[in-house]
């Protein structure tokens, strides 16, 4: 296949479902759909390496449409997600592109008895945080027998951070037959190591791109000590005046007092992280997305695989753990081709870690200097040009 003149319809599509993405303002397929669709259609197994931003979701999302049998009572196609978050992301565009198809979320923290009733009703798909999808499978709530599709969202995370136990257990209660589907970013050796148990054959899709992060993202940094970050933080905001930007920080215990230091200075901001209620959780977020508010004070809860369309720059207040978290922050802006910036603010002492980030990330950074209400580029070329103008 000709990766460059491949369309929705040449991989395979009907024209309905084609209708709906064309709807949706999606007209090409990006290169990790063009590998990916035609080997789920055939039934495959695979493991899907590509970089964030590159249209994972609906490059499984489709082939578990395509394949679903609108006369069968039994759930066809199950994806687990680390987060509620990213749960309700991907069942937004199921429901966007299935139509009449039935979807349950099987998230945590949500009524127990409001995911039954939604069982009851014979969902074809099914989105789930790992816990909660166990616990309904063992209570054989949820028929593993039945379930076509296995999918495991940002499956780095999902294999390393405390639910490699229940995936395993899940892909137990299934058939060995049923297609495994696991997409991320970056796929560690254990997680190769472990699915090879678990599905049959799969086929290793790694796209590769000429950078780690998408070459639309523009990556700054603000040398800031620890005492004056919020007073950059809130001068950077007020230069650029963002039309939505995520704001990153590394502890929950942080998020509420920084976002209330943001709004007493009148700028539109709200809070978001795992401790608190879920019915929160998504009113917060849907103001975000509905752009009722410009600025979401964050921890890496939503760092992975949450694609909010319009986010335009990512704020580090904090530096990530590492150069894996600070891929997938800055993956929330330069989406689909568009452009994004990234500013970090860091301290001298934390400088050496922007080097790392460079060679492992294939990423170049921009200092920037602030100098009362003007954002300028330290670098002497740059500096002449924009000392007195934007530069994003």
């Amino acid at each position: 296949m000709n990766l460059n003149s491949a369309d929705f319809i040449s991989l395979g599509l009907n024209a309905g479902l084609t209708g709906k993405l064309k709807n949706l303002g999606i007209l090409t397929p990006t290169r990790v759909q063009q590998e990916v669709i035609p080997a789920a259609l055939e039934g495959r197994s695979l493991i899907v390496q590509s970089p964030t931003g590159t249209g994972k979701t609906l490059a499984y999302l489709i082939p578990l449409l395509m394949k679903a049998d609108p006369a069968a009572k039994d759930l066809e196609g199950l994806v687990l997600v680390p987060s509620r978050e990213l749960a309700m992301q991907v069942i937004r565009v199921l429901k966007e592109l299935g139509g009449p198809l039935k979807v349950a979320a099987l998230i945590g923290g949500a009524s127990p008895a409001r995911q039954l009733a939604a069982l009851k009703e014979k969902p074809k798909f099914a989105v789930g945080t790992p816990g909660r999808v166990l616990e309904l499978l063992r209570g054989h709530k949820i028929n593993g027998q039945a379930v076509r599709t296995l999918v495991v969202d940002e499956a780095d995370k999902m294999f390393t951070q405390g639910f490699l136990e229940d995936i395993k257990a899940i892909l137990k209660g299934t058939l060995k037959t049923r297609q495994v589907i696991l997409c991320s970013a970056t796929m560690p050796g254990q997680v190769l190591e472990t699915i090879s148990a678990y599905a049959q054959d799969p086929l290793l899709i790694d796209v590769k791109e000429a950078a780690a992060t998408p070459e639309t993202i523009t990556h700054y940094y603000v040398m800031s000590d620890k005492m004056k970050r919020t007073q950059n933080l809130v001068r950077l905001i007020r230069f650029y005046h963002p039309e939505k930007a995520i704001v990153f920080i590394q502890r929950n215990e942080g998020v509420g007092s920084l976002t209330g230091r943001l709004q007493e200075l009148g700028l539109s901001a709200a809070g978001l992280h795992s401790d608190l209620s879920q019915a929160l959780r998504r009113d917060v977020l849907e103001k975000f997305r509905t752009g009722k508010v410009k600025l979401l004070v964050t921890t890496d809860l939503l760092a992975r695989g949450m694609d909010i369309a319009g986010v335009d720059t990512i704020f580090n207040y904090d530096l990530p753990a590492d150069e894996k978290h600070y891929l997938h922050r800055v993956g929330r802006t330069g989406r689909a081709g568009k452009p994004g910036a990234a500013v970090t603010l860091v301290s001298e002492d934390r400088k050496f870690v922007l080097s790392k980030y460079e060679k492992s990330l294939g990423i170049s950074f921009t200092q920037l200097g602030i100098d009362k209400d003007k954002v300028f580029a330290m670098n002497k070329e740059l500096l002449k040009r924009y000392r007195c103008s934007k530069i994003l």
